[in-house]
């Protein structure tokens, strides 16, 4: 089942409306580029006061060029203008914007874009800290827009320094996930898990993270297609093929998928949405993804209520309809030969008892059969976290695991027995039988209800 990810706002930010928000789903975002760190603060303290279990995801302020302009402005069509980092830049015969990041490194364009290619820009000429466009149409210019430059390359030192200070600033606060943004390597990934524990969410935004996809994924725990940036760094016409490069290099690796960006924009003002944004819906839940992310649309919107309630209804109504998903063992890899007797299991089968610490037997069952019903035992706590997002699963937190798990599984398992075999169908057991240093699940068991009697 396809969940829903919430932006909170202006709008939802207070004590009502964040109830309202929290009830609705097991997953709620904070943007880290907006408000003050008390903000920040102060909204997942409430949040974990309304539901402990709820988790939060902040996305840490990324290193995207964005106006830092005091007031609107109003561009007219063919107006050159100077986005320039630093005041101290001095350019003849055009109007100057300050933006709040240093430009990455890119070839020259034949075009570039202001707030995920909304506003179109052709390419005039660049220098140090500054490119110059002319202006294709009127607008009106808000402050914090990104500027997107197709094929950039951002500088990864500045990259790992912005995003581990703002962390710094925020690890004793009550979060349980990050987002990185314009993540181009999984050097990036590895540098975040080893100065935090947190979930690590990647967002796919740019022709570099496209590129370098298989080890972003690998050592990722979510991934997020931002379709805005990505739109604006690839250019439109390459982000459905892209689209479906991600989700299948996610689903391959076992991996959470959220799609963001404009998933219901038009209910910010509307009352139902666009016949484009259903299909686009449907297109998403197509690719298996777990979350579709709401941003303007409960952080903005006074509407944001109605907005949820019309897309659970479209989950529920989806999922009646929704054909089960094919066992990938394609995907299954020679050497995982243990793995591959997974697609053996018998239709009188109905879920996966996995007993796991570190959380590989999972999305590599996943990988396999997407759409099994696992019942999870762990006793790491980020493990835990990490499957109570899932929709196909039942999570459960344990006491540490012993070295000798037999009596401990049979244990757990009587005491949810009812659970595990509600419907009175087989159940099937993996877990490590001979744990050592970074082993790996080498036991697979038949189980029946009248066992644990």
């Amino acid at each position: 089942m396809t969940n829903i990810l919430s932006t909170i706002g202006p709008t939802t930010e207070n004590i009502k409306n964040l109830e309202q928000i929290v009830n609705h789903t097991k997953f709620i975002r904070l943007n880290g580029a907006h408000n003050n760190l008390e903000w920040h603060k102060k909204i997942c303290n409430l949040v974990k006061k309304i539901n402990p279990d709820c988790k939060i995801l902040i996305d840490l302020p990324g290193i995207k060029p964005r106006t830092i302009n005091s007031k609107e402005l109003f561009i007219k069509k063919n107006d050159k203008i100077a986005f320039c980092f630093g005041k101290k830049i001095n350019l003849k015969g055009v109007k100057k914007i300050e933006i709040s990041k240093p430009l990455p490194k890119f070839e020259n364009p034949k075009t570039f874009s202001l707030s995920d290619g909304k506003f179109m820009f052709k390419f005039i000429s660049k220098g140090k800290n500054y490119i110059i466009g002319k202006s294709k149409e009127n607008f009106t210019l808000l402050s914090k827009k990104g500027l997107n430059v197709p094929n950039s390359i951002y500088d990864n030192k500045f990259q790992e320094k912005v995003y581990l200070n703002f962390l710094y600033k925020i690890e004793k606060f009550k979060f349980d996930a990050i987002g990185l943004s314009y993540v181009q390597n999984h050097h990036l990934v590895d540098k975040m898990r080893a100065k935090s524990n947190k979930i690590i969410v990647s967002k796919i935004e740019n022709d570099q993270g496209c590129k370098n996809l298989n080890s972003i994924c690998k050592s990722s725990d979510i991934i997020m297609i931002d379709r805005g940036d990505l739109a604006a760094e690839i250019g439109d016409i390459n982000l459905y093929s892209q689209t479906i490069k991600i989700s299948k290099c996610a689903k391959y690796y076992g991996k959470l998928l959220i799609m963001a960006t404009e998933n219901l924009e038009t209910m910010i003002l509307n009352n139902t949405p666009t016949k484009s944004e259903i299909i686009s819906l449907s297109f998403s839940k197509s690719l298996n993804a777990d979350y579709l992310m709401l941003s303007d649309e409960t952080a903005t919107s006074n509407k944001f209520l109605r907005t949820i309630n019309w897309l659970k209804n479209f989950n529920k109504e989806d999922e009646v309809k929704r054909i089960k998903a094919k066992r990938n063992n394609k995907f299954v890899q020679t050497k995982d030969i243990f793995f591959q007797n997974l697609g053996k299991i018998d239709e009188n089968t109905s879920r996966i008892i996995i007993f796991t610490r570190q959380g590989y037997a999972i999305e590599k069952i996943l990988s396999i059969n997407p759409a099994i019903e696992m019942i999870i035992f762990t006793d790491n706590q980020k493990v835990y976290d990490l499957s109570y997002l899932r929709s196909n699963s039942k999570i459960f937190k344990t006491k540490k695991f012993p070295i000798v798990l037999d009596k401990f599984i049979y244990t757990n398992i009587k005491k949810n027995r009812k659970i595990i075999f509600k419907d009175n169908k087989n159940a099937c057991l993996f877990y490590v039988a001979f744990a050592r240093k970074n082993s790996r699940a080498n036991t697979l068991s038949i189980l029946e209800k009248k066992d644990f009697r």
